[in-house]
């Protein structure tokens, strides 16, 4: 055995252990009769348990020899060029400085974005990346509930592509839900246009565009660069193109919704429509059995798209999954906001609904954290409608019946 492959194994047994410690303690935390700690505590505990768990991960993957480098290591080179005063559009493609199969189809904003990591290797920046992005989303999705349906995206098929790709969906997904992360966005500006359109902010709004701004000013010529790319990517289609994709367009009539708001930013913008970019959709459930169902006909796309193969293209292959996708994850989308109110929600989840009473018709809620059931019953004594009984000059009549005594 090599020294490299002893190593790859220490290193693997270095991973269980950490993991095991890791989630041995979250379980501890769960654990409400051995410690006390709040709502909010334990959220940030999940938060790094998952962001580490999945920084581990991808740092096993690449910790061995892939065929191809992650699709993060195009923006990371690019970051370099930039750095080393390079136009990163010119240093990445087909035989150029960084080779690569496509030329660089990430804007600027992203380059800029991933600077602060440009330093380090990209066997690191592959783990810290995609750790930043798992951790942001858990902690966007449990704002409000510590155990929400949206958690299902982790152990997606979806998520696990983003894991070993090191892909964006997780961290743009995240990035949407908290305002101070919202700048984001311009990173990938086809979906994160779909998610802002979902969930509208001015911190957003600002950020996006002192960020894009900033990009000019480096480099005044880099979209007219990046536009010349589109060429080579036929791939990056907008589902609503696809068999099925029109459909989608029923979601105008619960406009006000958030997550109608958002399947249809998803299906208009143009984008590789991939499991990996169906992240965003796990906002979409509001039940664990709904989060269930797009978990499972997540994996029934990519099977379809595997038995209807091999295909004479790469094109072809694109064009299959795509198809797949829209039939089995954006139509049954669609199917579950049709059903719902259509009433103004810019967040997720939903805004809370107004507190129980036993006249409003609803008599039940939920707590924040998930953990407790609320039922607001009418009492069995009470008898016909409920009085008021206004006294006046109180304290006088109270000195007549109860004089002073010395």
């Amino acid at each position: 055995m090599s020294l490299d492959e002893t190593a790859q194994i220490d290193g693997n047994w270095l991973v269980i252990v950490i993991l095991i410690a890791v989630w041995t303690s979250m379980t501890v935390l769960a654990r409400r009769d051995l410690v006390k700690v709040s709502v909010r505590a334990r959220r940030i505990a999940v938060t790094l348990a998952v962001g580490v768990t999945a920084a581990l991960l991808t740092w096993s993957v690449w910790s061995r020899p892939q065929p191809q480098t992650s699709d993060l290591a195009q923006i990371w080179a690019g970051a370099g060029a930039l750095l080393h005063h390079q136009n990163p559009y010119e240093a990445i493609g087909p035989g150029r400085a960084f080779n690569w199969p496509y030329p660089l189809l990430y804007p600027m904003t992203a380059i800029l974005t991933l600077i602060p990591l440009a330093w380090m290797p990209l066997r690191w920046v592959d783990p810290v990346f995609v750790g930043l992005g798992f951790g942001l989303f858990t902690y966007a999705v449990t704002m409000r509930r510590l155990v929400t349906p949206a958690l299902m995206a982790l152990v997606s098929l979806a998520a696990l592509m983003t894991l070993q790709t090191s892909q964006w969906s997780l961290l743009l997904t995240g990035a949407a839900l908290v305002p101070g992360f919202g700048w984001l966005l311009v990173a990938k500006p086809t979906i994160g246009m779909a998610l802002f359109a979902a969930f509208p902010r001015w911190k957003t709004a600002i950020g996006c565009s002192a960020l894009l701004i900033l990009s000019v000013i480096i480099r005044p010529t880099w979209m007219s660069d990046w536009r010349a790319t589109f060429s080579s990517a036929p791939h990056v289609v907008a589902p609503i193109m696809r068999a099925g994709g029109p459909l989608v367009l029923l979601a105008l009539l619960k406009w006000k919704r958030a997550d109608a708001r958002l399947l249809l930013g998803l299906a208009c913008v143009p984008h590789t429509t991939v499991p990996y970019e169906t992240i965003p959709l796990f906002l979409i459930p509001q039940t664990w059995p709904q989060a269930w169902s797009l978990w499972s006909l997540g994996l029934l796309a990519y099977a379809g798209q595997w038995a209807t193969g091999p295909y004479p293209s790469q094109a072809a292959y694109w064009e299959s999954g795509a198809r797949w996708i829209v039939v089995l994850l954006y139509l049954p989308c669609l199917g579950m906001i049709l059903s719902r109110p259509n009433v103004w929600s810019d967040s997720y989840p939903d805004p809370p609904s107004p507190a129980p009473t036993p006249d409003s018709g609803r008599t039940y809620d939920v707590s924040t954290a998930g953990r407790r059931f609320l039922l607001v019953k009418r009492s069995a004594n009470r008898v016909g409608t409920p009085q008021i009984v206004v006294v006046q000059n109180w304290f006088e009549e109270l000195k007549r019946l109860a004089p002073a005594t010395r």
